[in-house]
C-alpha cells in the first residue's frame, strides 16, 4: 500500500476518525460497476498459512527514481503466518518488488479457490484504497507459473485515488482487510510449466507476490496496461502482504496413515501378549520368576515394537505417493487427423486418463449410444452424417481429441473420487439443427424467434452403490429470455462445476428439451465433452491409521 505511516496510524489509532471515515464511504460510494464482484475470503476459510519466507526482493520506492531507495516498511515475517486484518501486521514490496512463500503441506488443486492472498486495502471515496500484485506458484521453488490476469481499468490512477476493484480479475490485492484474493489453481491448467510437470497443480509448495507498478508498464495477458495507484514514493510503497493462506492441502498421505497405525500397534500394543497379566498374577502367587528377570523381559518387548514398526514402515513405503487427479482428454487414444472411435471394435469402450468411457455399438447399422471419441473438425455440415463433429472445430483449449456423448451416455471411474468438472459444447449436428431446423427438429425460437425453447444436458453422479448422489445442469441453448437478444445456441467450450455432486464412482448423462414428439426428444441428443478432471477422495489414509490405532488399544488379555 502506498498511504504514508502518519496517515495509516491515524486511521488506526483514532476510532472517531476512522468512523468518521467509514461513514463517509458507505454514504458516498457509488455501485461499483466491473463484473468481478467475489466477495474474497475470510482468515477462517484457510486450512494452512505460507510459514516461512523464502525470499524478499524489495523494489523502489519510484521505479522512475532508484536513487530514493527501496521501500523498508514491515518486517519479513510480517507475511507469515495467520492474516490478522492488521494494516500495520505486512510487508511492503515497492515498485515490482516480489516475495516468496512456502507451504510445507503443499496446496492442492481442489474445487473452485485454492489460496488467497491478504493484502490491507481499505474502501475508500467510491472504491478500494489499495495496490494489485500477480501472483505465481511453484513446486519445486525454480519454475513459477502466473496466474492470468485481466484488467478493465482504461486510464491511470493517482497516488491517493481509490480503484474499483471490479475491474480487476487473477490480480491480489482486489479485496479489503480482512479478506484474500481467491485463486484457482485450475486457472493454470493449460500453462506450458504445468503441462511440462513442472509445477504440479496437485503439489503447490511455493506462493510468489510480484508487485504491479501501476503506470501501466506492466500488462495483462490481453496485453491491456494495468493502472494502479502511482507514483507511492514512500516506505510504505507498493504491495502490502499480510499473509498467504491455502483453502485445500494434502489429505495425509496412506504412508503417514499406516505409519501412525503401525506406530499405535507398536508402541501401544506390542509390549503384551494375550493372557499376559493372568500369568504375571499366577507368578506372583507362586514366586515364580522368568529366568532372565526384568531386563530379558523388557528386551523382548522392545524387540516385538520393533519388529511391528518396522513392518508398519515397509508397508508405508509400498504406498508413498499421494494419489493423483485423472484428466481424460481423449488425446491419449491414438486418434489421428479426422477420425473417429465410435465403438466398431465392440469393446465396450474406451479408457482416457484413468476413465472408462462406456459405448454400446449396433454392428449390424453402423450405430453407437453412450460415448465416442473424435478428431474430426467440420463446423458447417448439417445433418447425421456429421455427428462426430463439434461446434467450435477442435477440442478444448485447440487440443485435437474429444469426447462425445449420445443419448444414454456413461462414464465410470476407477475408484469413488470427487470430479472437479469438465467442459462441454454443442456438437454440430445439435447446434445446426437447432440453428436451422430439420427433417426431425424445429428451429429453436420458431418462425418469430420468440419461442421459448431449451435444450439441457442434465449429469447425474453415482455413488458405489448405485444411488444418486445429485445433478448439475447445463444449458446448452436457451430461448427463453424477455430480450431475444439474449438468447443462445452454446458455440463455445464452457466448464461444468461437478464437486457439488460429491464422491461418486460414475456419472451418467440425460437431456431435457422444449423440442418434444410422440417419440421423444426431437432435438438430437447429443454433447461434446473434454477435459474432465477428478479430485481423489480424501481420507482413506486416516481411516486405516485410526483402525490399527484402535487395534492397538485393544485389550490384550480380555478372556
Amino acid at each position: 500500500m502506498h498511504r504514508p505511516a502518519r496517515f495509516r496510524l491515524r486511521c488506526l489509532l483514532e476510532p472517531t476518525t476512522r468512523l468518521g471515515l467509514l461513514l463517509l464511504v458507505v454514504c458516498a460510494r457509488p455501485a461499483l460497476a466491473g463484473p468481478y464482484t467475489d466477495a474474497g475470503h475470510p482468515a477462517i476459510d484457510m486450512s494452512a498459512w505460507g510459514d516461512t519466507l523464502v525470499e524478499l526482493i524489495r523494489g523502489p520506492l519510484d521505479i522512475a527514481n532508484p536513487a530514493a531507495g527501496n521501500a523498508s516498511f514491515g518486517e519479513p515475517d510480517a507475511a507469515t503466518g495467520p492474516a490478522a486484518a492488521n494494516a500495520l501486521d505486512a510487508v511492503s514490496l515497492g515498485d515490482g518488488g516480489s516475495a516468496t512463500l512456502h507451504f510445507p503441506d503443499g496446496i492442492h488443486n481442489g474445487p473452485g479457490d485454492d489460496l488467497a492472498v491478504f493484502e490491507n486495502g481499505f474502501g475508500f471515496l467510491g472504491g478500494l484504497f489499495a495496490e494489485l500484485a500477480f501472483v505465481e506458484v511453484g513446486t519445486n521453488g525454480l519454475d513459477f507459473a502466473r496466474f492470468p490476469a485481466t484488467t478493465l481499468a482504461p486510464l491511470p490512477v493517482a497516488s491517493f485515488d481509490p480503484i474499483d476493484p471490479t475491474d480487476y480479475h487473477g490480480l491480489a490485492g482486489r479485496h479489503s482487510l480482512g479478506f484474500g484474493t481467491g485463486f484457482d489453481l485450475e486457472a493454470l491448467a493449460a500453462d506450458p510449466l504445468v503441462q511440462s510437470g513442472a509445477v504440479d497443480l496437485l503439489d503447490i509448495r511455493y506462493v510468489r507476490v510480484v508487485d504491479v507498478i501501476g503506470d501501466g508498464s506492466f500488462v495483462d495477458d490481453e496485453g491491456q496496461p494495468i493502472y494502479d495507484p502511482y507514483p507511492t514514493a514512500f516506505a510504505a510503497g507498493g504491495f502490502d502482504l499480510e499473509a498467504v493462506g491455502a483453502l485445500y492441502v494434502f489429505e495425509p498421505g496412506l504412508a503417514h496413515g499406516l505409519l501412525a497405525g503401525g506406530g499405535g500397534l507398536a508402541l501401544a500394543g506390542a509390549g503384551r501378549r494375550p493372557g499376559a497379566r493372568r500369568r504375571a498374577r499366577r507368578a506372583r502367587r507362586s514366586g515364580a520368576r522368568r529366568p532372565g528377570g526384568w531386563p530379558a523381559a523388557l528386551a523382548g518387548r522392545l524387540r516385538t515394537r520393533l519388529r511391528l514398526g518396522l513392518a508398519a514402515i515397509g508397508m508405508a513405503s509400498l504406498f508413498t505417493l499421494p494419489a493423483a487427479a485423472l484428466t481424460a482428454t481423449f488425446d491419449d487414444l491414438g486418434l489421428g487427423a479426422e477420425s473417429v472411435l465410435d465403438g466398431s471394435t465392440l469393446a465396450g469402450g474406451f479408457t482416457s486418463g484413468g476413465v472408462f468411457f462406456e459405448n454400446t455399438y449396433e454392428p449390424t447399422f453402423g450405430s453407437f449410444s453412450g460415448f465416442a471419441a473424435s478428431s474430426t473438425t467440420d463446423t458447417t455440415t448439417p445433418g447425421f452424417g456429421n455427428q462426430f463433429s463439434n461446434i467450435t472445430g477442435t477440442g478444448q483449449g485447440g487440443s485435437a481429441g474429444f469426447g462425445i456423448g449420445y443419448f444414454d451416455a456413461r462414464l465410470e471411474l476407477p475408484t469413488t473420487e470427487i470430479v472437479q468438472g469438465a467442459w462441454f459444447t454443442n456438437t454440430t449436428y445439435a447446434a445446426l439443427a437447432m440453428r436451422e431446423g430439420d427433417a426431425f427438429s424445429k428451429r429453436f425460437g420458431g418462425a418469430t424467434g420468440s419461442d421459448p425453447d431449451y435444450f439441457k444436458l442434465i449429469v447425474e453422479g453415482i455413488d458405489a452403490l448405485g444411488g444418486s448422489t445429485g445433478i448439475a445442469e447445463l444449458f446448452l441453448a436457451d430461448f427463453r429470455f424477455a430480450d431475444p437478444a439474449a438468447d443462445y445456441i452454446l458455440d463455445e467450450w464452457v466448464f461444468l462445476d461437478l464437486s457439488g455432486l460429491g464422491a461418486v464412482r460414475a456419472l451418467r448423462f440425460g437431456f431435457e428439451s422444449s423440442d418434444v414428439g410422440a417419440f421423444g426428444i426431437n432435438t438430437p441428443v447429443y454433447f461434446a465433452i473434454d477435459d474432465l478432471t477428478t479430485i481423489p477422495e480424501p481420507g482413506h489414509a486416516l481411516l486405516i491409521g485410526l483402525g490399527l490405532a484402535l487395534l492397538a488399544r485393544r485389550p490384550r488379555d480380555a478372556r
